[in-house]
């Protein structure tokens, strides 16, 4: 499984662990009921700071994505099809925040579709 994090990134951290994790899950490599290796272990596998991986647990137990026992294992709580749900619905609700700040500034309806169409052909136009 590939935890590596990029550090150049402006990606946050545990943002960038909260996606390795999930693509893990709908790739198949960790199933339903499979138990994550504990923060400390996980800290150390990916050098990077206990509480940047607590947050990371946290963030994915919030989304329904794990389970965290007191003084156990996190455990995977979905399966691929339940993650990909998940995930397509955390998307939706960032673009819609993006579309109300966008309003709130100002930014008219034409604009804001040529700037996503700038983002979706550079990363969907360079595959």
């Amino acid at each position: 499984m590939n935890l590596k994090v990029n550090r150049t990134s402006k990606v946050p951290l545990y943002q960038q662990l909260n996606q390795r994790l999930l693509l893990a899950i709908i790739t198949g490599n960790l199933k339903k009921g499979d138990h994550l290796p504990s923060i400390r272990n996980l800290a150390a596998q990916t050098n990077l700071n206990l509480h940047t991986v607590h947050k990371s647990y946290k963030e994915l137990q919030k989304s329904g994505i794990i389970t965290i026992k007191p003084h156990s294992k996190a455990i995977v709580i979905v399966d691929s099809g339940e993650a990909i749900n998940i995930s397509l619905q955390q998307i939706s609700i960032r673009i819609e925040h993006i579309i109300i700040e966008s309003s709130v500034l100002g930014i008219n309806e034409i604009y804001l579709r040529q700037m996503f169409e700038g983002v979706l052909q550079k990363y969907y136009n360079e595959r």
